[in-house]
């Protein structure tokens, strides 16, 4: 009812009202009811993202925590060529990118294969670059593979300077290194040549 005029006056609600409203009241608890199912269901389906292979080598690489050892993890795509990680220790500067693909079977190096020779020196130009100033050179291309666990040696020799590492059995491979070729003093000086190429902040600012 509404007043005109002082006087009550019944005004009737057709069915052009009532029927949208009951739709609202019926349709919308429906609505949430199947939303928060949906939710629950897919909360309970979800499987986590898949790790990216190169975060994979630079938690192996961060979790060994080998002494005497440097490393710079997580370079950005372009920063060194198509190199993932660097690796400084006393028996050299290894440049590290990873592979998802299985490992290689172990073969004999072929001496006259200069073109995977070749290549390896090609994808570690840019360190190299970085490095010869200093008076220092990478001493090889690892390319660490995360394939699934399995019976297998540790590395397979790709060719000259380039080597594939079973990524489950990274860090055991870097501590059977031997060697002193490096000081603990070009140790350092080769990691801060490293981190300032890729943008990261000056180590001695």
């Amino acid at each position: 009812m509404v007043v005109v005029r002082g006087e009550l006056t019944a005004v009737s609600i057709g069915p052009g009202i009532i029927v949208p409203l009951l739709v609202l009241l019926i349709v919308v608890p429906l609505v949430l009811m199947y939303a928060r199912r949906r939710m629950k269901d897919l909360e309970g389906g979800i499987e986590p993202a898949p790790i990216p292979g190169a975060r994979l080598t630079s938690n192996a690489l961060h979790a060994a925590r080998l002494p005497g050892w440097r490393t710079v993890l997580e370079i950005a795509p372009g920063q060194l060529g198509d190199l993932d990680q660097v690796v400084i220790g006393p028996p050299g500067v290894l440049a590290v990118r990873t592979s998802m693909s299985p490992m290689p079977e172990p073969s004999p190096v072929d001496p006259a294969d200069a073109a995977t020779t070749a290549a390896a020196a090609v994808a570690r130009g840019p360190l190299d670059d970085v490095l010869r100033p200093y008076r220092l050179e990478s001493l090889a291309l690892v390319t660490v593979h995360w394939d699934r666990p399995a019976e297998r040696p540790a590395s397979v020799d790709t060719a000259y300077g380039a080597v594939a590492v079973d990524g489950h059995q990274l860090a055991a491979w870097l501590a059977r290194h031997e060697g002193a070729d490096l000081s603990p003093a070009q140790i350092d000086l080769a990691w801060q040549a490293v981190t300032r190429a890729v943008g990261r902040p000056d180590p001695l600012a």
